[in-house]
């Protein structure tokens, strides 16, 4: 009975200790806008909301990607990189920094970025097409 009433103390104290405010430090904020309305934001990769969204998101000091697209559905080529979709942020503490995503300018450029990269590989293709083909007429002399 009395391990009883230690254990309850030790379980009391430990929420007295326990962390009062979620940021240890003041947050900086992101408010992102939008030319669509019901456009999916992410932020790091996570959903935050779809816009338009009226207060600005609290997030830690530091670097941020903001997203209009899950990493897991970007095409493999864009993967790994920047591209006018998204957008990197620093955010220091206390600040609020305003980020503007332009669904319809994406969409043309991701378009446009989709046919040249067919365009190289089919003229990657053409050319080893073009070398084995060579190396075939040498071969039979």
């Amino acid at each position: 009975m009395q391990l009883k009433w230690i254990i309850y103390l030790f379980v009391c104290l430990k929420f007295l200790n326990a962390q009062i405010n979620i940021f240890s430090e003041n947050p900086g904020f992101i408010h992102v806008k939008s030319d669509t309305t019901a456009v999916p934001i992410y932020i790091n990769g996570n959903l935050i909301g779809h816009t338009p969204i009226f207060k600005p998101i609290p997030v830690l000091e530091g670097i941020h990607h903001i997203s209009s697209h899950p990493p897991s559905i970007r095409d493999p080529f864009l993967q790994y990189s920047n591209t006018d979709d998204m957008k990197q942020v620093f955010v220091m503490s206390g600040d609020t920094v305003e980020v503007l995503l332009d669904t319809y300018l994406l969409t043309n450029r991701l378009n446009q970025m989709k046919k040249d990269y067919y365009f190289t590989n089919y003229v990657g293709i053409g050319i080893s097409l073009l070398v084995i083909w060579q190396l075939w007429i040498l071969s039979s002399q």
